[in-house]
């Protein structure tokens, strides 16, 4: 009998079927792109071998069987010359393959009849209806879901494992699948805290918000430590990042997790972060030896890394799933000799370049952002659903503007956009170049921008009226924004890196909505240019997930360098964070023989042990506050103790203010010119006299703890800098996003213990001190908008309707309560603010009425 791999070698050998699948890529890629002019006319197709061939490797599970069947079944709906019997036997096809929302596009469509397949024979009827068994799984409320193969693999794994990792493609559904076994364990358990970890703050928002309208009424979804609800619940959801997993560890020493997710786990490759993560997710398991641990990441070669750290008596497993969901067609676009409108078009499959034929521009294109914006103009019209991935925040300003003069002007204004520029106009600046190109259905998107603008984005392009959408790299952190085609040209993670293929093949699974498009599309702009491309793809491949912590003692350079120059102020580096990582599992009790092992060379290994040691026997400061502070090395910390010691100040003269108290700003710009000079250089280089860097910083930082509104912040930076306004709106949003809810909160927070412990040293009772930590990263300081914060309300919309609340605490209740009787109108609150409340009222009032 021929096995399953057999077969499906012995139907990938037959010219014939390949023939076919390459006239199949290239029929659908006629539909997707109407506007190239083709070289020569499309191959007819056989249907009747192509479906034959198709369905013989159904039971394949390899990534080439399944894209094969999804793009033979695809272009057979799309065919004029394929028949109705072809068209239900393709959607057979899709049924058998576990891609139930694929047919369910073709019925909406009218490609397919509604349940055609009822009208075949009886032993198709029957495989129809196992299939659909066969991909769907019974939820404990009574409801059937309908999944795909990766989707029912990971339901029936976690079910019998403690650690489980999975890698499958961007366009898997990892994160749908996950999210649903979290609302199982909530319908289904007396008491629970499950931690959802997540790379980025705004993932975070994204998490949350779902699970709060999709959770049993009686379960508590947080997102920050600092809730106060969060000591009393017991039945708890925590959607965090790292750092706010950290402090949710340090603040509640008795909280015990029964279920760890760490999402985007290929997130523990990144430099600083990445072994902080790490370090967040031993922590946790050591104080929840039980927790199950899942991880879910990209399409990568050793998934089983991750479960390398589960105990011997665990029961762990890992899997690589190839599933295709949704097919991405790669186009490489090029340059025609002494035509500078024209370009030159190429399919790329299985390594091999395929010439389809050239397309004309609107003009020539005399600049970089002008020639992206013509390329997909030329290609995609004003067809809504496109991403253009970009390297830089001025960057993505300057291709949509150059995208916005080729669109033509819109007839009649969209409600929802006006309200978006209304708002930007309001809470950003009147002159912010988005609410300009927004009139004409362009928006660009970074990760500084204020959360309630980003979400708004993303909403209004998940829903076509926004049909261009300039990204930069929050699209490979998770964010999920779907689309149908990605345009780049020279793409990079960070200014001069270019992008690796993991990272590409990422990027690229964003290219193709499951259930919304037949396929995705992966445009390359300019692969003839010397150069801009040195990771040109040709064809999908599995990347590796390296730990940063392995990383960086495989290579000890960096963190010999470190060890080497202790003495010296650094940037905030990942060898000052791998450093504290392995002095704080020592001062913890945890092995680190293993993990120093891998450095190659005895004589480095024994330096960088013995520099281990020494910091962590020498010093005298306590190990509670050295494990607390996270990526900051306890040489750092001694420096700065030093440093008040021989101030000849009082801790009273060293100490941070309130953000409203008049002596504000110049405090916390001395106590940033102390930390330049022993702990960091993020907040500027240290200069003899006046630095203006620290004392901008110190402005921003104080004016943000007090809940100014971001356009005050930018009018402030006009004011004083005299610099652009683009620029000035593009600083302040940088500046926020990494010193004052990044780098401000972790050393401010270390300052002020670090001064408690001076303070104590001189025999002086302790004083109450603010947590600057969680003011920073809220940009609010009373306890009432930390509560709003908590409710799932965002920074700017809390803001707008702080100076209005009257009471410094209240409890959610109360808060609700209050919300719920408010004049939004008579107020001036904008309208998407006002809606971004009334959906937070929507789900406090479900919750309420069914507890």
């Amino acid at each position: 009998m021929t096995g399953t791999a057999e077969l499906e070698d012995l139907v990938f050998r037959s010219q014939k079927f390949r023939d076919v699948l390459e006239a199949s890529r290239k029929l659908t890629m006629r539909s997707e792109f109407p506007t190239i002019q083709w070289d020569e006319e499309p191959s007819p197709i056989d249907w009747n071998f192509a479906l034959l061939y198709a369905s013989a490797i159904t039971s394949g599970q390899s990534e080439r069987a399944q894209s094969a069947i999804l793009r033979i079944a695809t272009a057979c709906m799309l065919a004029t010359d394929a028949d109705d019997a072809h068209r239900t036997a393709a959607t057979v096809l899709l049924e058998r393959s576990g891609n139930h929302p694929a047919v369910e596009l073709a019925e909406t469509r009218d490609r397919v009849s509604v349940d055609a397949w009822l009208e075949l024979p009886a032993a198709l009827r029957m495989e129809v209806i196992r299939s659909r068994i066969d991909h769907s799984v019974s939820l404990s409320d009574g409801r059937i879901l309908s999944v795909n193969p990766f989707q029912r693999r990971f339901w029936d794994a976690v079910d019998s494992n403690d650690w489980l990792s999975v890698s499958a493609p961007t366009s898997a559904g990892k994160s749908r699948i996950v999210r649903e076994h979290f609302l199982e364990i909530a319908r289904s358990r007396a008491s629970f805290t499950l931690v959802y970890l997540v790379p980025t703050r705004a993932l975070i928002e994204e998490v949350s918000r779902d699970l709060r309208t999709e959770a049993p009424a009686d379960v508590d979804v947080f997102s920050m430590p600092w809730d106060p609800d969060l000591a009393d619940s017991t039945r708890s959801i925590l959607v965090v990042t790292q750092e706010r997993l950290h402090l949710a560890l340090e603040l509640f020493p008795s909280l015990v997790v029964d279920l760890l997710f760490v999402d985007e786990s290929q997130s523990l490759g990144s430099d600083a972060r990445g072994v902080l993560l790490q370090q967040a997710i031993e922590r946790t398991v050591r104080r929840s030896p039980n927790a199950q641990v899942l991880f879910a990441s990209p399409l990568s070669s050793n998934p089983e890394i991750l479960i390398e750290d589960a105990a011997s008596d665990q029961r762990s497993d890992h899997f690589v799933s190839e599933a295709v969901t949704v097919n991405q067609n790669l186009v490489w676009i090029e340059g025609v000799y002494r035509k500078p409108q024209r370009r030159a078009v190429s399919l790329v499959s299985n390594g091999n370049r395929h010439h389809l034929g050239e397309i004309e521009l609107a003009q020539r294109a005399v600049t970089v952002p002008m020639r992206i914006a013509l390329v997909a103009h030329a290609l995609a019209g004003s067809n809504p659903g496109n991403v253009i991935y970009v390297n830089t925040a001025s960057e993505a300003e300057k291709v949509a503007k150059a995208m916005f003069e080729q669109l033509p002007p819109v007839d009649e204004p969209d409600a929802e956009i006006s309200d978006l520029r209304d708002l930007i106009k309001t809470a950003v600046h009147s002159k912010y170049l988005l609410a300009d190109v927004l009139e004409r259905r362009v928006a660009f998107h970074y990760g500084n921008m204020p959360l309630v603008v980003r979400s708004e984005i993303e909403r209004l392009f998940g829903t076509g009226k926004i049909h261009y959408l300039v990204c930069t790299s929050t699209l490979l952190e998770g964010v999920n924004l779907p689309c149908r085609t990605i345009f780049m040209r020279n793409p990079q993670k960070g200014v001069g890196h270019p992008l690796s293929e993991g990272d590409f093949w990422n990027l690229a699974g964003r290219a193709g909505r499951w259930g919304k498009e037949f396929e995705g599309n992966v445009v390359c702009i300019d692969t003839d240019v010397p150069g801009i491309w040195p990771n040109l793809p040709l064809a999908r491949k599995r990347s590796p997930i390296v730990r940063a912590v392995n990383a960086g003692l495989d290579e000890t350079s960096g963190l010999l360098s470190f060890i080497r120059s202790a003495d010296e102020v650094h940037s905030d580096t990942t060898a000052e964070g791998l450093f504290a990582y392995l002095s704080s599992r020592r001062l913890e009790g945890e092995p680190i023989s293993a993990l120093l092992n891998r450095v190659p060379l005895d004589s480095e290994r024994e330096e960088i042990e013995a520099a281990i040691v020494r910091a962590t026997t020498e010093s005298e400061l306590p190990v509670d506050l050295l494990t607390r502070h996270t990526g900051i090395s306890s040489i750092s910390m001694e420096r700065l103790l030093s440093s008040f010691r021989s101030s000849a100040k009082t801790p009273a003269e060293l100490e941070l203010p309130l953000p409203e108290e008049p002596d504000a700003k110049p405090r916390f710009q001395e106590a940033l010119v102390r930390i330049g000079a022993t702990m960091t250089d993020v907040f500027g280089k240290p200069r003899p006299g006046e630095d203006l860097r620290k004392w901008q910083l110190a402005n921003l930082v104080v004016n943000w703890m007090k809940g100014m509104p971001l356009a005050r912040l930018i009018e402030q930076r006009i004011s004083f800098s005299k610099i652009p306004v683009a620029k000035a709106i593009r600083d302040v949003m940088r500046d926020i996003e990494s010193i004052a809810r990044f780098h401000a909160p972790k050393y401010l927070a270390c300052y002020s213990d670090l001064l408690a412990l001076y303070a104590s040293e001189l025999g002086l009772e302790p004083t109450d001190r603010p947590d600057y930590a969680m003011m920073l990263e809220l940009g609010v300081s009373r306890a009432s908008e930390v509560v709003l914060m908590s409710m799932g309300l965002s920074r700017t919309a809390t803001v707008a309707i702080a100076e209005h609340v009257g009471v410094d605490t209240w409890s959610r209740a109360e808060a609700v309560e209050w919300l719920s009787h408010q004049n939004f109108d008579g107020l001036g609150v904008p309208v998407l603010i006002q809606k971004e409340i009334a959906a937070v009222l929507v789900v406090a009032t479900r919750r309420a009425s069914e507890v």
